[in-house]
């Protein structure tokens, strides 16, 4: 078995995420949630560690656009709660 190695660069363009720490969290969550819900999506990724399956359903353009989306507003809500603290 082989270490696959993922462009973060190519990630950020195929989840229209401009932001390493961003695409990182998401990628956390995603493996998280695979974790948690024993939950693999597909046969290919059952032989997978559930942090290589959310790489892998990234690079391959099948991300859930709600996870997306969730994470987005996550991220804003962080910056506006930041932004009050100030």
């Amino acid at each position: 078995m082989y270490m696959k190695f993922y462009d973060i660069d190519a990630l950020e363009s195929k989840c229209s995420i401009e932001n390493k720490y961003k695409i990182t969290a998401l990628v956390a969550a995603r493996a998280r949630w695979f974790s948690e819900q024993k939950n693999m999506l597909d046969a290919e990724s059952a032989n997978e560690k559930y942090l290589s399956a959310a790489l892998l359903e990234i690079d391959s353009g099948r991300l859930p656009t709600a996870w997306i989306e969730e994470l987005e507003a996550a991220a804003a809500a962080a910056d506006s709660a930041q932004k009050s603290t100030d």
